[in-house]
């Protein structure tokens, strides 16, 4: 083969293997054929030599005898093919050295003198972990398989004869006085490969493709290695999903990968309460795991972002805190602002209802929860509440001195205190004291007319002339009185024309204006979440149906509301603009449209199974809406016979083909075999496309959930006849591609 090309022998390689699927056999002829064109540098032929050496260490119709001769044969060419750097030639050497380390490592326990051998495998483990570190995400899955394997051999096995498996190599096999491959070694090379391995549940930035790698591995180690079972699994057990620290920011992409994570973590579980012998020791720990991992598979996307916060998940899971303690504020200094809510926090600020977010709680539970809390407080722990604000807030700003005016008599001496009040204030007697003692008290003479009380600075003295100071309270008073009798006269002029009063039109706002308070208005509406379709716009009186009359006084319900919403981002927008031929407010309506838009996909992914009506209608208005532009156009753009001369009219490009899509994107990775509430969203929409169609291609690829993808097809099939052609080309294209596979 030196005289061809690279094609040629590409082809003839290929043929080679042709036979070798046919007769598998033959086998170990190919690969020690193939040994001198892998040395070759041509890329081309050792990416195909690699990939051909993979495949037949992985087979298992070759004898195990010949198989252990071919690895040693195989080493050197192996080690050459690792200094190549392309992605798939490391990828394919990587799964081949997995396959023939227990094979190398069988043969260096029956040959104690074959150092050769010893060396190269050490080389190319050695390279292996390193691509453990440096490698990329593909590289590094390789990696974990190739370290279960290396752990697996370097462990002990089963010392009952009658439980060990003649094809499973382990520690157990080599010889104690083994010169080469010591037996504490191996093993503590062993144990700290584990622990590397384990150290995947506990990084700062968790991929799930490493985390699944990584339980697929232990999954085998947990059966046939006992001794290290209890700390694979104590490790596993101690893993909260929840709470690790990801990678990916993206709210969608992070609870898919938890689903993933939680599949093959119930997945792995169960396999070891059905078949391990530690079953019995971690069978109720393993089955609390379990029913924690379902709790946090039904959370929400906003569930699952506020939990790995650290908040509490909705108001009823907020526990109650006593106030009969206040926790005491350390008072800052007098540049520094206080907030009311830093003022009237009575908790411990270390506790997690502190960063609980209250504007997050619909109007009407908030309002529940107040009065229910209300009604249950003790008065004696209000007024403790109320103390300790109070004294709070004079230790942050103390009071000010309360100087009283006092007066001497002729003959130099100060005149007793006493208090001058109006005869029509006799029976007043003031419910509030204050809690402090005005310090300097300096009382009023009896020939002042009228008791004032002057507030001034501590820090500053007072030399105030008494005549001065009372003619100033008099001219106030007299100010007081003339007000208050310009007042009454305004008041009664106001009376008289009551009839005639208008109000006054609002101020005018612009367009920022109006698309700012347009949106506060749509927050605070899809803000109730659940209670959206169900309490906020509930049914306010009982439809008996007794009489007619029973129905008058029926406010909207929810799903009025969702059509409402529906219509006003398709229609009703657009219609108000379509009166004015302003560029502004088109695109101000645009922007609002859009918006109700966003807010109906969010309120709609938070919860898909429940909210799968909201979608549907949504979806029919956003359908009927374009199907009325549609033909819009098409009366505006037929020529006199009634023909159609503009062919670019189509749904495709359609607001409803947009976010009908987006939702399908949205919905289909967290579909599970049995959510039947998807083929019911399929049968209601009103219309599917081609594209529509092609999104159901990775369901039905998926192992897991092909047979809702084939069912979902099954129904579109026989019940919507339009799309039946674009379903049985969707079936026809699964099965090539599962033909070609296989």
């Amino acid at each position: 083969m030196t005289d061809l090309t690279v094609e040629q022998q590409i082809d003839q390689l290929n043929q080679a293997k042709q036979l070798v699927l046919q007769d598998a056999s033959i086998y170990p002829q190919i690969i020690r054929g193939i040994l001198p064109i892998a040395q070759k540098p041509e890329p081309r032929l050792r990416s195909w030599c690699a990939a051909f050496l993979a495949d037949g260490f992985a087979s298992a119709e070759v004898n195990a005898g010949e198989r252990q001769v071919l690895a040693v044969a195989c080493l050197h060419t192996i080690e050459i093919l690792f200094e190549e750097t392309d992605f798939h030639v490391l990828k394919n050497l990587i799964q081949c050295s997995a396959s023939i380390y227990p094979l190398i490592f069988k043969h260096i326990c029956a040959n104690k003198s074959d150092k050769e051998t010893l060396h190269r495998i050490t080389a190319i483990k050695s390279r292996i972990l390193g691509l453990w570190d440096s490698g990329s995400e593909g590289i590094k899955l390789c990696c974990i398989k190739f370290v279960q394997r290396v752990i697996a051999v370097q462990t002990p096995g089963t010392k009952d004869p009658r439980l060990a498996d003649s094809s499973d190599v382990s520690l157990t096999q080599v010889p104690l006085d083994h010169p080469l491959i010591p037996h504490p070694v191996l093993e503590a090379e062993a144990q700290g490969l584990l622990d590397r391995l384990l150290s995947v549940f506990y990084e700062p930035n968790i991929i799930e493709s490493s985390i699944s790698a990584t339980l697929y591995a232990t999954g085998i180690l947990i059966k046939t290695r006992s001794t290290i079972a209890n700390k694979i699994l104590t490790r596993i057990l101690a893993f909260d999903p929840l709470t690790a620290q990801f990678a990916t920011s993206d709210p969608m992409r992070l609870k898919l990968e938890l689903r993933f994570i939680e599949k093959n973590l119930r997945i792995l579980l169960g396999n070891v309460l059905k078949t391990s012998s530690i079953a019995s020791q971690y069978g109720t720990r393993i089955q609390q795991y379990l029913a924690q991992l379902l709790q946090a598979k039904n959370l929400s996307v906003e569930d699952l972002v506020r939990k790995r916060a650290g908040e509490p998940i909705g108001a009823a899971n907020i526990k109650r805190q006593r106030t009969d303690s206040p926790a005491v504020l350390t008072p800052p200094s007098r540049d520094v602002q206080l907030s009311y809510a830093q003022l009237y926090t009575l908790i411990d600020p270390s506790l997690p209802l502190t960063r609980f977010d209250v504007k997050t709680l619909p109007h009407e539970v908030a309002t529940e929860v107040v009065i229910a809390g209300l009604i249950a407080l003790n008065r004696q722990a209000l007024d403790n509440a109320i103390m300790a604000v109070r004294r709070r807030y004079n230790e942050l700003y103390p009071p000010p001195a309360v100087i009283r005016i006092e007066e001497s008599s002729a003959n130099g001496q100060t005149v007793p205190a006493t208090t001058y009040v109006d005869d029509d204030d006799d029976d007043y007697e003031p419910d509030y004291e204050p809690d402090y003692e005005p310090p300097d008290v300096i009382v009023a003479s009896p020939a002042a007319p009228l008791a004032r009380q002057v507030l001034v600075d501590q820090t500053q003295p007072v030399i105030m002339d008494q005549k001065a100071v009372a003619n100033k309270l008099l001219a106030v008073d007299e100010l007081s009185y003339s007000d208050a009798d310009s007042e009454d006269d305004r008041y009664r002029e106001m009376s008289a024309d009551a009839d005639t009063f208008v109000l006054p039109p609002p101020k005018p706002l612009d367009q920022s204006e109006r698309l700012e308070l347009f949106q506060q208005i749509i927050e605070r509406i899809f803000a109730s979440g659940s209670q959206f379709e169900n309490t906020l716009f509930a049914d306010s009186t009982k439809k008996t149906g007794k009489d007619i009359k029973d129905l008058t006084n029926v406010a909207l319900g929810g799903d009025i509301w969702i059509v409402l919403l529906s219509r006003l981002g398709t229609r009703g927008l657009s219609a108000h603009i379509e009166t004015k031929a302003e560029t502004e407010l088109r695109q101000v309506s645009s922007v609002m449209a859009s918006f109700i838009r966003e807010k109906l996909f969010a309120h709609v992914m938070a919860d898909f199974r429940t909210r799968v009506d909201v979608a549907i209608t949504w979806l029919n208005e956003e359908w009927y809406n374009d199907k009325m532009k549609l033909r819009q156009k098409t009366t505006s753009t037929s020529n006199g016979n009634g023909d159609v001369t503009d062919d670019t009219l189509s749904i495709e490009d359609s607001p409803y083909v947009q976010w009908a899509s987006k939702i399908l994107d949205s919905v289909i990775p967290f579909l599970d075999a049995k959510d039947r509430v998807f083929l019911r969203f399929l049968s209601d929409l009103p219309e599917l496309t081609p594209g529509m169609i092609s999104k159901l291609r990775p369901l039905c690829r998926d192992p897991d959930r092909s047979k809702l993808g084939y069912l979902a097809l099954q129904y579109l099939v026989k019940l919507r006849p339009p799309v039946r052609q674009y379903c049985l080309e969707l079936m026809e294209s699964l099965k090539q591609e599962s033909s070609t596979q296989t």
